[in-house]
């Protein structure tokens, strides 16, 4: 192994236990937010410990998760430790490899972290000091922690470069122009990505050795966006597009503008039009806001918010149709829908079009943006038959499925599913099946809500029946047990007074196991090797040991006034 191959390895290592660390959090958020710049353009921040009963139920299958993927990584090490070994003096290094990997492995386990110095409790964040990331984290034990690093070290027989700033001792590797910036200070460890030749004062301003004095835990930007989107105080995030996009195409100024020489991008290259229409362009997505909106032993709840130019969010508001059943978890193996008004979709996309007609881009850059204007009046003069105008949606529940096994490609034996689709004037689209399917025909479908038996050669083999109704604004199919009522019931379930655009639930177990599972099989790798047996069965006992935290998974996606807003929910396993 190489100077550069062993000292990047350390590296890695080093970041990985940075980010998985979980530290006792002795401090408050405001101790961790005073190092985080209020301009910074990007934050992940976890400023308070999750319960310490959650933890309790979550730990044991982390702990599973993590034996699986050491594991995995064994495979892939073992690999690179024959082809080592076959090289002329290889089988010593090989042999330091292995060592220096146990003492990694080691750390993949709650345990392992423990006696790195690292607690169940966390305060971490990433931010952007500038564009460039920086990771902080509380530490519980420094002396356990320095020592996991010295010991990696020791295994890789390389120690990373050190130096001084601010009288602070730091570790650091330089990759071309940039360098990986490790620190140990106080209870905190840190590292960053700066320029190789970053001067005293700015690193030491990077490190926090100098906090900046508008900072995040003066600013009351994280507690708005708490207050506006109902968020805790556990976990806070936000991205902001408008301020990475000025970096890029106006002065980027001091903290970023050694960054992007060596990226050899030079903003000035831009007319002033051009900078002012991509901002304009940033300004209609100018914030990406995360954090979680409950946190308790039996469920997480999560949401994230793309906000909107406010012109464009009220045009996609209006885009959600009424879809009975849409929103709510159905309780099934799984269940998927969606909603949508294609005349409200029509009218909006007509006013995007209007809009850049009546103030084009004259940005060279932008020209094909400008020019698609033309292909988009081209498609809304293409005549389109009126039950596309009619749709509004679609919901699918599979209730259950029996026989079906992914590993040897076998077919279920029976599904239990319900499937709707909100159509107005539902009438016209039986007609037209019917016009196709003498069986459909047969059916002698009338809009009263009324199931009746579907007899189809299709659906036979996997359903004992199946059957279908119909109502004015809408045509569910079911099949398995109960089909006659569930049929019906489809179509008379409450519409959600928020019209979620997308909706998806699943039982997490059976979706994990399902996944590993059909990890199982026995397909070939990407080279065309077929994937040995040993790593197929840690790949599904990954996904088993996921399944082991969670109950059911729920998400819901709604345009709103506010923009695009996803919510998930992960219902906790006992």
């Amino acid at each position: 192994m190489n100077h550069l191959a062993r000292i990047s390895i350390v590296v890695v290592a080093a970041c990985a236990l940075l980010i998985s660390a979980n530290a006792e959090a002795a401090r408050k958020a405001k101790d961790l937010l005073q190092y985080i710049p209020e301009d910074t353009p990007y934050v992940m921040a976890f400023t308070k410990p999750l319960p310490d009963d959650l933890m309790d139920k979550f730990e044991p299958a982390v702990d599973q998760t993590l034996s699986a993927y050491r594991r995995i990584l064994q495979y892939h090490m073992s690999e690179q430790m024959v082809e080592l070994s076959s090289e002329e003096g290889g089988a010593e290094q090989a042999e330091q490899l292995q060592s220096f990997m146990d003492e990694i492995l080691s750390l993949r386990s709650v345990e392992g972290l423990r006696e790195a110095g690292m607690g169940r409790d966390a305060l971490f964040a990433v931010y952007g000091d500038g564009l460039l990331p920086v990771f902080r984290i509380a530490l519980s034990n420094r002396a356990q922690f320095e020592a996991a690093i010295e010991r990696i070290e020791s295994k890789a027989s390389e120690e990373l470069p050190t130096a001084t700033v601010a009288g602070e001792s730091y570790r650091y590797l330089d990759l071309d122009e940039m360098r990986v910036v490790i620190a140990t200070l106080g209870n905190d460890a840190v590292i960053s990505l700066v320029p190789a030749t970053v001067g005293d004062e700015r690193l030491s301003q990077t490190l926090g050795l100098s906090k900046p004095r508008k900072n995040l835990a003066k600013s009351k930007t994280l507690k708005n966006i708490n207050k506006e989107y109902g968020y805790t105080d556990h976990f806070m995030s936000f991205i902001d597009v408008e301020r990475i996009a000025s970096a890029f195409i106006g002065d980027p100024g001091g903290r970023n503008a050694e960054f992007l020489a060596i990226l050899d991008h030079d903003p000035s290259e831009f007319s002033a039009q051009c900078q002012a229409e991509f901002k304009s362009l940033a300004s209609v997505a100018p914030r990406v806001v995360m954090g979680y909106k409950a946190v308790n032993t039996d469920y997480l709840e999560t949401g994230m918010v793309v906000e909107l130019r406010d012109d464009i969010a009220a045009g996609l508001a209006t885009l959600p149709a009424a879809v009975p059943g849409l929103g709510p978890d159905l309780g099934g193996l799984f269940s998927f829908g969606f909603s949508l008004d294609p005349l409200a979709l029509r009218s909006f996309y007509e006013a995007r079009l209007d809009a850049m007609e009546a103030d084009p881009f004259e940005c060279e850059a932008l020209g094909d943006l400008q020019a698609s204007t033309v292909k988009g009046r081209e498609a809304l003069a293409q005549p389109v038959p009126p039950v596309v105008y009619s749709f509004r949606g679609f919901l699918a529940n599979i209730t259950d499925i029996e026989g079906m096994d992914v590993a040897t490609q076998t077919p279920p034996e029976s599904i239990d599913a319900s499937i709707l689709f909100a159509i107005e004037n539902a009438q016209d689209l039986v007609t037209m099946a019917a016009m196709m399917s003498p069986e459909v025909a047969a059916l002698n479908l009338i809009p009263d809500g009324k199931a009746k038996l579907l007899d189809l050669p299709q659906l036979a083999e996997i359903a004992e029946q199946a059957f279908a109704a119909l109502s004015d604004n809408g045509l569910s199919v079911s099949m398995g047990e109960r089909a006659d009522a569930n049929a019906e019931a489809m179509l008379t379930a409450d519409v959600a007074a928020s019209k979620p655009l997308m909706s998806a639930a699943f039982d997490a177990k059976r979706y994990y196991e399902f996944v590993g599972e059909a990890m199982m099989e026995e397909e070939a790798a990407e080279d065309g090797e077929q994937i040995p047996l040993a790593m197929r069965v840690a790949l599904r006992d990954a996904m088993v040991s996921s399944g082991e935290m969670y109950e059911r998974m729920a998400v819901n996606v709604h345009l709103t006034e506010r923009g695009v807003e996803v919510n998930t929910r992960m219902t906790l396993a006992d």
